[in-house]
């Protein structure tokens, strides 16, 4: 895809405007989400499928959402024969569509684009981690905006010149065993097609599958989430034959109504190593913290925005910035589906 045409596609997807989508919703914040439109997107790793959470709760409103998240990591590591040098920022466009069928089920599609590049955030990231004394890393060390992903162990892995391409679509379903007024309990389960490239890291050349448990429960102001699956490559091209067979990964989400429109919402996410017999911490196990808010402009669209740092120093992409806008379908109508 040229990167013209992906540039105007973000900004007109992001930047669209919502006015006439109809009057304001008097209902509050209970349709607003309680998970961030964020996940781990280790430019190495991101080819071996993580889905995002599950957020929707089951009712009769399709929805579409635009995710957007511009991500700055700079690592630099030498371990037991293994090298690794990341330097560089990417950017990640998610479309994504769910909607209910059957009573209790609900599927979801999710489209991701992926532009890696030496960036232009670099100074920011470096003055950001300055104001919340947060450690530099090699910073100091390497020019800014340039652009490398390189690993060196069982496998060569190596990409230097900024590309645009498609990521690995999925497609989930989740069954919602119970829900009421408070809380809900439900078991999704995704699969990921290899519609992305190996050699450009924005897939692994091979199907994946997830399976998951999601829950979320709410009282007054506060509501929490929780989420626990497994994760299962049939393949890798892109490490070839290094990744695990079976992984796990987890999160909690914690939000709290600031107003009728506004909710302050905080997410952890873990996850176990990737890769087999790896001393290189980026490639292991991994834990990120996130903050965001989120908002409704009008009855159907919400948006959202916050940002993502590696808890677990070296173990993620250091700073994510994220933006998100989701619309409920015309003429939809929040009814639960008991």
């Amino acid at each position: 895809m040229p990167r013209h045409r992906a540039l105007s596609l973000i900004t007109a997807l992001l930047l669209a405007s919502p006015v006439g989508a109809g009057p304001s919703m008097p209902e509050g914040t209970a349709g607003l989400p309680l998970w961030l439109a964020v996940k781990d997107e280790n430019p190495l790793l991101r080819g071996l499928y993580l889905p995002m959470p599950a957020d929707a709760r089951q009712d009769e409103v399709p929805r579409w959402q635009a995710s957007l998240a511009a991500e700055n990591t700079v690592n630099i590591e030498s371990r037991h024969g293994e090298r690794l040098h990341v330097d560089g920022e990417a950017l990640l466009l998610r479309l994504s569509w769910d909607a209910p069928f059957r009573g209790r089920w609900r599927g979801r599609i999710s489209v991701p684009l992926v532009r890696d590049a030496g960036g232009s955030l670099d100074s920011i990231i470096d003055r950001w981690h300055g104001w919340f004394g947060l450690p530099r890393g090699q910073r100091p060390f390497v020019a800014h905006d340039q652009f490398e992903y390189r690993y060196e162990g069982r496998r060569q892995v190596s990409l230097t010149s900024s590309h645009e391409g498609l990521g690995d679509v999925a497609a989930e379903v989740g069954w919602y065993w119970r829900q009421d007024a408070r809380s809900s309990v439900a078991l999704w389960a995704g699969l990921e097609a290899p519609t992305g490239s190996a050699r450009a890291l924005t897939g692994n050349g091979a199907w994946d599958a997830a399976l998951w448990l999601h829950a979320d429960w709410s009282a007054g102001r506060l509501r929490l989430g929780a989420e626990a699956g497994l994760l299962r490559p049939f393949g890798d091209e892109l490490f070839g034959g290094q990744a695990r067979r079976l992984s796990a990964f987890g999160r909690t989400a914690v939000a709290w109504t600031l107003s009728p429109r506004w909710l302050l919402q905080a997410q952890l996410e873990a996850q176990s190593a990737r890769l087999h017999d790896t001393g290189i911490r980026f490639l292991g196990p991994a834990a990120i913290g996130s903050l965001g808010l989120s908002h409704r402009l009008a009855r159907r669209w919400v948006v959202q925005l916050g940002f993502s740092e590696d808890i677990a120093v070296n173990t993620a992409p250091d700073v994510s910035f994220f933006l998100s806008l989701r619309r409920d379908a015309v003429g939809a109508v929040a009814r639960p589906v008991h």
